[in-house]
């Protein structure tokens, strides 16, 4: 048996979001904003990446950990519960992908809008996540906990008090602007088609299943490809679906 596929290898994901957590902050401590702006993006983006994992319940084997794990950094990066809001419509479209009960399918249509203006804005990320955000403390995504929503809100209040508490106000504004742009601008991942076959399987283990894998400079055209020229479409549904459970997948 190989070390990426013994208990070990969780480590890699562990490791990745601490010493990529450290050095967000002390890029936003010491560096000038907007010399700190472009790493602190992709940082962001992939400490995210890690966040998916736990949402996922690969790194630690019992998903209560997973999900104090969120919890923290729910807090630690100010999102009001919006992660927690993600664990549960990312959750659901993996188990009802591309189909009615896939949270990006049933926001489909917005995109269809009369005003293009108006359908650019109502299908961007962060424009859904926050009309996800308001339906889920009404009760309306089962999958979004209501009490972990709230304690994401308690957590996030308590570090703007310490930001405020110890001279560094302007990390609040920093964080919520780089989660702001990172929710706003979707990126393509080359290995997704992998790990909806396999959603248990860890990052460092997935394959690439394109003959052609997309180049890095659509990092940066994805969005631009998904929401204004729209050439690129939902990911059509696996093949063989295995039937539903409560259990993260």
């Amino acid at each position: 048996m190989s070390w990426l596929t013994s208990p070990h290898a969780a480590w890699l994901t562990h490791g990745s979001a601490i010493v990529m957590t450290v050095a967000l902050f002390v890029m936003l401590l010491v560096w000038p904003f907007w010399l700190a702006v472009v790493p602190a993006v992709i940082l962001t983006h992939r400490i995210g990446v890690m966040m998916h994992e736990y949402i996922h319940g690969i790194p630690f084997r019992r998903y209560a950990n997973c999900l104090r794990v969120l919890a923290v950094y729910d807090g630690l990066t100010m999102m009001f519960g919006l992660l927690e809001l993600f664990r549960a419509t990312h959750l659901s479209h993996h188990r009802w992908l591309n189909s009615p009960g896939d949270s990006g399918f049933d926001n489909l249509h917005v995109k269809d809008h009369s005003n293009k203006v108006m359908g650019t804005i109502a299908a961007l990320e962060v424009t859904q996540h926050l009309k996800f955000y308001w339906e889920a403390l009404h009760g309306l995504h089962p999958y979004a906990r209501r009490q972990r929503i709230l304690l994401g809100v308690a957590t996030s209040c308590a570090s703007i008090v310490f930001w405020v508490a110890v001279g560094r106000p302007d990390i609040i504004w920093k964080l919520m602007l780089l989660t702001t742009f990172t929710t706003a601008v979707p990126v393509n991942l080359n290995r997704h088609i992998h790990h909806h076959e396999d959603p248990r399987l860890p990052w460092y283990r997935l394959q690439w299943r394109t003959p052609s894998p997309l180049h890095w400079r659509h990092y940066f055209v994805y969005w631009f490809r998904v929401y204004v020229r729209k050439d690129l479409v939902l990911m059509h549904p696996m093949q063989k679906r295995s039937k539903p459970t409560d259990s993260p997948t």
